[in-house]
C-alpha cells in the first residue's frame, strides 16, 4: 500500500509531466475554462456546458478537457447517449461509474485531474 508522501511524490510527478502528455491547446483551454467558471458559472466551477464552449473555441476533445476539470463522460453502450458526470456536484455517479466504460484519453485527463486535486487538497491542509 502506498503512503501519503509516496502519494503526494507520485501526484507531483503527475501534475510536473502534464505539458509532457497534453497538447499545449488542452492546456490552454483548461486554464481558460477554470478562469471563466471562477466568475461566472455558479458554483465557480466548470459544468459541461461551459466545457463544450471552450473545447469548441479551443479546438479540443470535448471528452478530455471534461475530464481534466473532473467531468468524465462515456457511453453506456457502444453507439448509445454520452453521459456526463460531474465530481463536483455529483460524486456518487462518478464513484460508481466503471472504470472499464471510459476511453483512455479520458482516464489520463481524469487521473491528472484526481493528481492535481489531491495536491490542492493537501496544501489546503498545511495552511
Amino acid at each position: 500500500m502506498m503512503d501519503n508522501l509516496t502519494r503526494s511524490s507520485r501526484d507531483r510527478q503527475i501534475v510536473a509531466g502534464m505539458a509532457a502528455v497534453f497538447p499545449p491547446e488542452l492546456l490552454l483551454a483548461q486554464d481558460a475554462l477554470l478562469r471563466y467558471a471562477a466568475r461566472c458559472v455558479p458554483g465557480a466551477w466548470p459544468d459541461v456546458q461551459s466545457v463544450l464552449r471552450f473545447a469548441r473555441a479551443y479546438c479540443v476533445n470535448p471528452q478530455e478537457l471534461g475530464a481534466m476539470v473532473g467531468i468524465i463522460s462515456f457511453r453506456l453502450t457502444p453507439k448509445g447517449k454520452l453521459v456526463w458526470a460531474d465530481c463536483q456536484r455529483h460524486p456518487e455517479v462518478v464513484a460508481r461509474t466503471n472504470p472499464g466504460t471510459l476511453s483512455r484519453r479520458v482516464l489520463r485527463a481524469y487521473g491528472c485531474f484526481v493528481a492535481t486535486a489531491a495536491l490542492v487538497e493537501g496544501a489546503r491542509r498545511i495552511h
